[in-house]
């Protein structure tokens, strides 16, 4: 009541007595398409003001109007707003228009339970919809978001079918802490966490028991099925993100899916069959028999012919990878429902084959969306999602026992039979300790995951008037999965008795449960006249994260069982992490000026149990306004500034609050918990350890130009990140080598542009393109400890140093300066910028679409062709491979390249097939399309390894762009029959 008496004085005071009281009359109008076909819940709006009112479902509305000229405002989701002028001699009217191409007069959220329009927002949100995400086939979302978003550079990290891309959002945020953003899914907070399988069990990439990064695990958002999502928005720094608090410096990505519609049903049926191939080769050495013996010994002689020549000659790279087995994927959706209930029903099957054999992805899912009105002031929905999900994913990384693949081939001259001989055993590999052919036809690496992510709503109008509306929005979830890792190595494996323990069995049983909540209240204000509105929002949310991960290792299996107690040395290992937290927010937004002035303030105050004091709350304030100049004449449409400014925090990792002990030793014969590490390298927690805290301030404008036929959008920004959670030495007498606290601060710069037109529009030709450009660099302002190094291993190799007043990605490494070896920077792992171009052509029935994603800079550690160096195998080994290897210890840079690409992201051609000759045909089908497509089609790169897109540490911000034998990237190629009933 206050604050609507403040803002009515207010109002008085600047515009005078209420002009509503003034003699009005009546307009009635309809709202119809292009097409003439009626609009319903278009917006009409007296211009200048807020006052207004909405079509109905025939598109018609009713307005009271000061008497005069009346000018009305007109907008809908999905179409171009204009402005019509309606004389006083005329009571009625029909208002056309135009579709929106361009999304600009789309809604974006803004809040944790608000929304405006996009031409009034202060940020630069990025949104895709359901039409931009999937024209060509994705395994999962983060692959279907590639090159769609200025300022996210998604990157997979090997070409393992299932999943395993990180999404990063202008560049580096973090150096310890997670690096992923947040993903909310209808209001759900989901896990992308992801898990390792355990091969490192074998492969011995990382020491002890614990789970390797190094394992090219799978995250967890790939179980999400692409053709389910209607839009995804991506808050992409702290000014738009703020209000998610202490976990949202990363970005947050929202995800909201296809809900059902009031109409008949409609029935869509989408069937796909393609394949994979192997995109790259490395290459190997071409031998002549000398340069085999010097290399290998005399015996490599029998290998030749008398004249020199090689007896045989194999692709070890297409016999292991060259697999094209046959891909499908089937997609059922019914959409439909009442004015009181409407309903989404879909299902997926996907079968995918990856070129190594006894390698691919399979995924089956069901959804259920389901929303019912429960009176004139009441609505509530549900929705369900079942998924499980296969995924083989072969033995590819780095390891230290010559086991993974593409470990092994270096040291595997070509003139080597590998295949498997008729009496079905396979060869030896006389130079290396495993034949890979055997090893992925008898070898098992299997990952089972079944998940079920439901969530419920409920929206209650309080109080509905026309001046204000008071309503309460509840909503929660639960994302609950089970993931299943059984990986089998049998003893005949020519590499399992070399640990006088044949065989290794191993079983992992990972549990995630995320339970979210959410209550708000949103009150909306306008006062007599509509020459402001202003929405108030609060609320509370809860959020819980509980995993546990339990793995199980058995070696020496008797009898080549694959049972855990079938081995005669078993290990035991569980981790088990538990995060709740607990935000509370308000958030205030004003439109005025005829809506063309925005301003938002909030803030959110975050506790969490991963901070040292789980009782303090810790505040993330927001502020951001944008002004719209509308009317600019000649080819220029509008114009819109925008600044905004935002905090946003970074969970300490769980567990750097607390110091490690384990049970598994004794002190003086009783059990008891000591320190698991010897002190040299024991790390202790920081009790009193807090997040770290993002404030960014951003600021930019959009143009609309040519008729809401083109639009630029451009924005810079400047992020801070202080209280970086880092580690510092102690004193050796308190028994650690190190310890966790809160210092430093990291500095990011990058600016971001997008270019959108209309550039053909006409009954049987329409033509759309975009490009986006972003670029961005980060610095370490201040560091309290001395620089270190991480990620790597070791400036022989190349490694990521952490230096104050230097880039936080920069690469170190060993080089020759005057005869001595020094270490100095040698590159940098993010790219100078990334560039796209998306065509959309649209001719008669037919459609041709393509996405081009183009990276400039950065740097790629290259350390497989080290591999095939030491193994002399590099093709270009004789003239200069020999020369990299003679230098390896003291020079680096050979090894550290460009990892600039030109990638065809994206392909297809459509054809619509016309509905007379499917009536002909006797077929029920109201529509059919068949599409041609193809997904990263073709490379363009001067890196030598197989993808400059690779990390063999897996997801995280700093020490990625390392390449250790890696599974190779693939290509894939659709034909797609889409028909609607």
């Amino acid at each position: 009541m206050l604050k609507r008496t403040l803002w009515a004085a207010l109002l008085l005071l600047l515009t005078g007595p209420d002009p509503a009281t003034a003699q009005q009359r009546q307009i009635t109008g309809r709202v119809v398409s292009t097409s003439g076909v009626p609009l319903e819940n278009a917006r009409v709006v007296i211009a200048g003001t807020s006052q207004g009112t909405t079509t109905d479902a025939q598109g018609n509305f009713t307005l009271f109007v000061p008497e005069g000229t009346a000018r009305l405002g007109v907008s809908r989701i999905g179409h171009l707003a204009r402005e019509v002028s309606v004389p006083p001699s005329q009571s009625s009217v029909t208002v056309q228009l135009s579709q929106d191409v361009l999304n600009l007069e789309g809604i974006v959220v803004t809040g944790q339970a608000t929304s405006v329009a996009r031409r009034n927002l202060a940020n630069a949100v990025a949104t895709v919809n359901a039409e931009e995400l999937t024209p060509v086939p994705a395994q999962t979302v983060e692959k279907a978001l590639q090159g769609k978003i200025a300022g996210a550079n998604i990157s997979t990290n090997s070409g393992a079918p299932g999943g395993g891309v990180q999404v990063d959002l202008r560049g580096v945020s973090s150096i310890n802490a997670a690096s992923e953003p947040l993903w909310v899914v209808d209001g759900v907070i989901l896990s992308n966490v992801a898990i390792a399988s355990g091969a490192n069990a074998v492969t011995a990439a990382s020491s002890g028991s614990n789970a390797s990064n190094q394992d090219a695990p799978a995250n967890r958002i790939a179980d999400l099925n692409p053709e389910d999502i209607e839009s995804i928005e991506v808050l992409k720094g702290a000014s738009a993100s703020a209000i998610y608090g202490s976990r949202a410096s990363n970005g947050v990505i929202i995800v909201t899916t296809k809900r059902g519609r009031a109409g008949a049903p409609e029935v869509r049926l989408t069937q796909r069959v393609g394949y994979y191939e192997l995109s790259n080769k490395l290459g190997m050495r071409q031998w002549t028999r000398d340069e085999a013996v010097e290399a290998f010994g005399a015996g490599a002689a029998s290998f030749f012919n008398a004249d020199g020549t090689p007896r045989q000659q194999f692709d070890l790279e297409e016999q292991l990878a060259g697999r094209r087995d046959l891909s499908t994927e089937t997609t059922l959706s019914v959409r439909g429902g009442s004015e009181n209930t409407r309903y989404f029903v879909s299902g997926l099957y996907l079968d995918e084959a990856g070129i190594i054999d006894r390698t691919g992805y399979e995924k089956q899912s069901i959804r259920l969306n389901l929303d019912q009105r429960l009176g004139s002031r009441l609505e509530a929905g549900v929705n369900a999602n079942l998924v499980h999900s296969l995924a083989a994913r072969g033995l590819t990384n780095n390891d230290n026992t010559g086991t993974s693949f593409y470990m092994v081939l270096p040291f595997t001259p070509n003139f080597v039979d590998l295949r498997r001989q008729p009496d079905r055993t396979f060869p030896e590999n006389p130079f290396e300790r495993s034949n890979p052919l055997q090893t992925i036809a008898l070898m098992d690496n299997s990952e089972d995951v079944w998940r079920f992510v439901t969530a419920g709503n409920v929206r209650a109008d309080l109080a509905q008037s026309d001046r204000q509306s008071l309503r309460l929005l509840l909503n929660g979830g639960v994302d609950y999965f089970q993931q299943e890792n059984e990986l089998f190595f049998p003893p005949e494996l020519h590499f399992e008795d070399d640990d006088r323990q044949p065989g290794t069995s191993l079983l992992s049983n990972s549990n995630n449960l995320n339970l979210t909540g959410n209550a708000s209240l949103v009150h909306v204000f306008t006062p007599a006249g509509g020459t402001f509105t202003a929405t108030t929002s609060g609320g509370v949310q809860y959020s819980d994260q509980d995993l546990n991960v339990v793995r199980n290792v058995g070696r020496n299996l008797i009898g080549g069982q694959r049972n855990i107690d079938a081995a005669t040395s078993i290990e035991a290992f569980e981790d088990r992490q538990r995060v709740r937290t607990l935000g509370l927010y308000l958030q205030e937004e004003v439109l005025t000026l005829g809506e063309k002035l925005l301003v938002t303030a909030g803030v959110r105050a975050d506790r969490s149990s991963a901070n040292g004091d789980t009782e303090q709350y810790f505040l993330y304030p927001k502020a951001s306004a944008s002004y719209r100049l509308p009317g600019l004449g000649g080819f220029m449409d509008e114009l819109k500034a925008r600044l905004a400014y935002g905090e946003s925090g970074n969970l300490p990792l769980f567990g750097q609050k607390f110091t490690p002990l384990s049970a598994s030793n004794n002190i003086g014969g009783l059990a008891g918990l000591v320190l698991p590490l010897p002190p040299d390298v024991a790390v202790a927690g920081d009790p009193n350890i807090e997040p770290e805290r993002t404030r960014e301030i951003e600021g930019g404008f959009d143009l609309t130009l040519f008729g809401g036929n083109a639009s630029l959008e451009l924005t810079a920004y400047q992020q801070n990140i202080t209280n970086l959670l880092l580690q510092r030495t102690v004193a050796p007498s308190t028994g650690f080598a190190t310890e966790f606290f809160n210092g430093g601060e990291l500095r990011t710069r990058g600016i971001e542009a997008a270019l959108s037109a209309s550039l053909l529009r006409r009954d049987n030709l329409n033509w759309f393109t975009r490009a986006t450009f972003a670029s961005n660099e980060s610095e370490i302002v201040s560091l309290p400890v001395p620089s270190f190094r991480t990620g790597g291993f070791g400036t022989a190799l190349g490694a990521f140093q952490i230096e104050e007043g230097k880039s936080a990605t920069q690469i170190v490494a060993n080089v020759v300066e005057n005869g001595a070896v020094v270490v100095r920077p040698v590159g940098d792992a993010n790219p100078d910028f990334k560039m796209s171009f998306t065509n959309d052509l649209t001719f008669g029935r037919f459609n041709l679409y393509g996405l081009v994603d183009w990276q400039k800079g950065g740097s790629v550690i290259n350390l497989t062709k080290l591999l095939f160096d030491f193994g002399q195998n590099t093709p270009d080994f004789a003239t200069e491979g020999a020369q990299r290897i003679a230098g390896f210890g003291r020079e680096t840079r050979p090894y550290v390249e460009d990892a600039s690409f030109v990638k065809v992201r994206e392909i297809s051609l459509g054809y619509e097939v016309p509905v007379q000759m499917l009536s002909r045909l006797g077929v029920a089908v109201q529509s059919a399309e068949i599409t041609l497509s193809g997904r990263n089609v073709a490379t363009w790169t001067e890196y030598t390894g197989l993808d400059p897109e690779v990390s063999n540490f897996g997801n995280q911000q700093i020490a990625r762009n390392i390449d250790v034998a890696p599974f190779p990237p693939s290509r894939s190629f659709w034909l797609s029959v889409n028909l609607g009933f």
